[in-house]
Protein backbone atom coordinates (compact mmCIF):
# COMPACT_ATOMS: atom_id res chain seq x y z
CA UNK A 1 0.00 0.00 0.00
CA UNK A 2 1.13 3.49 -0.76
CA UNK A 3 2.53 5.83 1.72
CA UNK A 4 1.60 9.32 2.09
CA UNK A 5 4.67 10.74 0.91
CA UNK A 6 3.81 8.42 -2.32
CA UNK A 7 0.12 9.63 -2.62
CA UNK A 8 1.27 13.01 -2.12
CA UNK A 9 3.94 12.93 -5.43
CA UNK A 10 1.43 11.26 -7.07
CA UNK A 11 -0.94 13.80 -6.42
CA UNK A 12 1.53 16.61 -7.29
CA UNK A 13 2.69 15.23 -10.90
CA UNK A 14 -1.27 14.73 -11.79
CA UNK A 15 -2.28 18.18 -10.73
CA UNK A 16 0.96 19.68 -12.59
CA UNK A 17 0.20 17.60 -15.60
CA UNK A 18 -2.97 19.29 -15.46
CA UNK A 19 -2.13 22.70 -14.84
CA UNK A 20 1.18 22.55 -17.33
CA UNK A 21 3.46 23.28 -14.84
CA UNK A 22 5.76 20.49 -16.09
CA UNK A 23 5.77 21.03 -19.81
CA UNK A 24 9.34 22.31 -19.33
CA UNK A 25 10.84 19.13 -17.99
CA UNK A 26 9.03 17.81 -21.09
CA UNK A 27 10.79 20.40 -23.33
CA UNK A 28 13.93 19.01 -21.25
CA UNK A 29 12.92 15.33 -22.63
CA UNK A 30 12.31 16.11 -25.54
CA UNK A 31 15.08 18.17 -26.25
CA UNK A 32 17.35 15.85 -25.14
CA UNK A 33 15.87 12.82 -27.54
CA UNK A 34 16.15 14.97 -30.83
CA UNK A 35 18.84 17.56 -29.93
CA UNK A 36 21.66 16.13 -27.78
CA UNK A 37 24.19 18.24 -29.20
CA UNK A 38 22.54 21.69 -28.78
CA UNK A 39 22.12 23.59 -25.53
CA UNK A 40 18.22 23.52 -24.72
CA UNK A 41 16.79 26.75 -23.52
CA UNK A 42 16.91 27.63 -19.73
CA UNK A 43 13.25 27.41 -17.80
CA UNK A 44 12.64 31.31 -17.88
CA UNK A 45 13.82 31.53 -21.73
CA UNK A 46 10.89 28.62 -22.12
CA UNK A 47 8.22 30.10 -20.63
CA UNK A 48 9.12 33.75 -22.12
CA UNK A 49 8.72 31.81 -25.40
CA UNK A 50 5.89 29.26 -25.00
CA UNK A 51 3.34 32.68 -23.91
CA UNK A 52 4.78 34.41 -26.54
CA UNK A 53 3.86 31.65 -28.78
CA UNK A 54 0.33 31.66 -26.88
CA UNK A 55 -0.19 35.79 -27.68
CA UNK A 56 0.39 34.48 -31.50
CA UNK A 57 -1.86 31.81 -31.52
CA UNK A 58 -4.68 32.82 -29.50
CA UNK A 59 -7.09 29.49 -31.12
CA UNK A 60 -4.35 26.61 -29.66
CA UNK A 61 -2.35 24.17 -31.77
CA UNK A 62 -2.79 23.84 -35.06
CA UNK A 63 -3.33 20.38 -37.19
Amino acid sequence: MATLLERLGQAKKFVDGVLGADKYQHYLEHHERNHPTAKPMTEREFWKDYTDWQEKNPEGRCC
